[in-house]
């Protein structure tokens, strides 16, 4: 199957590494921002849950619609930075 992870760059997770193991992974902080990663038989996609902050991949904002992730891909979620790691 598929195998991807989050890696906080900025904050204070810094380093820190979140392997996507679940079919749906939320990232963010309720109330403000709140995105959910979710697996899907060729890959991942992020989608915005909730908050007025809309996250953003590679600095373009998350609309209606998931975004299908690929390696290297840049999140910014409520201020602090992540990379998608795939594979």
């Amino acid at each position: 199957g598929v195998k991807g992870a989050i890696k906080v760059l900025s904050g204070a997770a810094a380093g820190r590494e979140v392997p996507l193991v679940k079919v749906v992974t939320t990232i963010g902080k309720p109330g403000v921002a709140v995105a959910a990663i979710t697996k899907r038989p060729h890959g991942f996609v992020v989608a915005h849950v909730e908050g007025g902050n809309q996250p953003t991949v590679n600095g373009a904002a998350i609309g209606a619609d998931p975004v299908t992730l690929k390696n290297g891909d840049l999140l910014e979620l409520a201020g602090t930075q992540m990379q998608f790691v795939q594979g």
